[in-house]
């Protein structure tokens, strides 16, 4: 079959111009390809429209010019973040108005979530994936060359039929995730990808252009109450092997001379034994390499002798996932189980590595928090010496516990719960605003505290700052 997949692009609202290879439609068409199947992909994040053309009507052009000469037999949606719904549901209505025979799948956390609700209110997009979604697309695209439509059948995979709409629930997730092919690189042209990177942190000196992702391992065994994605890549944690992490790296650094990687993992170092192997291969290997990770790491799992092989292996930028200053929001509210003896000892090996550039995350307006937990968390803002803290409040995702808290006490701000399957509240122009209100505490005082808090970290940031530190994307 020929089927093609679509990247929305970046939100007009959205803060950061800067995208990653869309790696979820990379590994769809792997094994889309692998199972016989002609695959193009339209990542809309990768065209650069002129300043003086009318951006959605550019998009739009795109789209129908793919469609038409390509002339698909299915069309799939990514939607990464819920930021990306309403571009999806606008490009899926287009994509009905003109070719109304094509049927529409969409995937990605929001579908996960909100399956039900889109399937009722968005009558132009046709099924949904849930979670993973590598032996969902197959099965969905085998039964239809077939001509069995069973989609009865399709694991994870949410449909209409007379006029009622079935829920598949995801049962399995693929358990040996070296079985996956990578990502099929070939399919896009990496330089549409390059940026600006002259200001990036680059000890090494290495040519940078873009950075490619790298999964080395899906989910995540803990349960912070604020975290959602284990709807997505299921209860368990399964990892590639060091072996086949390096082969997929080798094979990029070899056929496009690429340098610069940034490890997605939601649990990168979780397996001690695992990631050391990783490290020793890409010395082993000789790759001279640059990598960072934005998603964080898991402090507990950080020790020594893992610092010493990731930094000595080419790590340059990390975050560090601290998110409270007090105990008892970090450890009985979120449910981080991390201590603040922890805290400084991992900030304080940082310290040995004069190349490594440290973020750490902290998030604040949790439903439990207090102007004595402010307090600890601005405490520990003056206390640790990293080079940068990115603050954040705390956005109530829908599938998460502090959601469900919110939502069951009242506590939710400027949310309409039942238009969240069709809003990008919770992800734009939110710098400045809280969506839960606290139980002993009025929204006033926490933007009174942000507000400290920013005069703080300015005032840190100026006395270390370092050449060459802006953020990669």
């Amino acid at each position: 079959m020929k089927i093609l997949l679509v990247n929305p692009p970046i939100p007009a609202t959205w803060y950061n111009d800067e995208y990653y290879l869309p790696s979820s439609l990379l590994y769809l068409s792997a094994v889309l390809r692998e199972n016989g199947d002609q695959v193009k992909i339209l990542d809309m994040k990768a065209l650069k429209p002129d300043v003086s053309v009318n951006h959605q009507k550019f998009y739009e052009n795109a789209l129908i010019d793919k469609i038409s000469h390509f002339q698909p037999e299915i069309i799939g949606f990514g939607c990464l973040f819920s930021g990306n719904f309403p571009d999806v549901l606008r490009f899926s209505i287009l994509c009905k108005q003109s070719f109304e025979n094509i049927p529409i799948v969409a995937g990605g956390i929001h579908f996960t979530i909100y399956a039900r609700e889109i399937l009722a209110n968005c009558l132009s997009i046709d099924w949904i994936t849930l979670g993973e979604a590598e032996h969902s697309i197959t099965q969905l695209v085998n039964t239809i060359k077939s001509n069995r439509y069973e989609l009865d059948k399709v694991d994870g995979f949410v449909y209409r039929t007379n006029g009622k709409i079935v829920v598949n629930p995801k049962k399995s997730y693929i358990e040996n995730i070296d079985d996956i092919p990578f990502p099929e690189y070939d399919l896009v042209n990496l330089e549409d990808y390059y940026l600006d990177t002259s200001r990036w942190h680059n000890p090494k000196q290495l040519p940078i252009n873009t950075s490619i992702p790298i999964i080395t391992s899906r989910s995540c065994p803990n349960r912070c109450s604020f975290c959602s994605m284990y709807m997505v890549m299921g209860p368990r944690w399964r990892a590639r092997s060091p072996q086949n992490v390096l082969d997929e790296i080798e094979y990029v650094y070899d056929t496009y001379n690429h340098r610069h990687f940034s490890f997605m993992d939601d649990n990168l170092t979780l397996k001690k034994s695992r990631i050391l192997e990783i490290c020793n291969l890409i010395k082993k290997r000789k790759l001279n390499i640059q990598f960072e990770t934005p998603n964080g790491l898991n402090l507990n799992a950080l020790d020594e002798e893992v610092l010493d092989a990731l930094v000595s292996a080419g790590l340059v930028r990390t975050y560090l996932a601290i998110e409270s200053g007090s105990d008892f929001i970090r450890n009985k509210v979120m449910r981080k189980s991390l201590s603040r003896e922890k805290i400084f000892e991992i900030v304080h090996l940082t310290k040995k590595y004069k190349q490594l550039f440290v973020n750490a995350f902290f998030i604040i307006g949790m439903p439990e928090e207090t102007k004595e937990t402010l307090a600890e968390t601005y405490k520990m803002i003056q206390q640790i010496d990293v080079d940068k803290i990115q603050l954040q409040h705390i956005v109530p995702f829908p599938g998460t516990d502090v959601y469900d808290q919110a939502l069951r006490d009242n506590l939710l701000v400027g949310i309409e719960p039942e238009n969240l399957y069709k809003s990008d509240d919770l992800y734009f122009k939110n710098r400045n605003r809280f969506f839960i209100k606290p139980y002993k505490l009025d929204l006033e005082e926490l933007h009174e505290f942000r507000a400290k808090c920013e005069t703080l970290i300015a005032g840190q940031r100026a006395d270390r700052i370092r050449p060459q530190e802006a953020c990669s994307a």
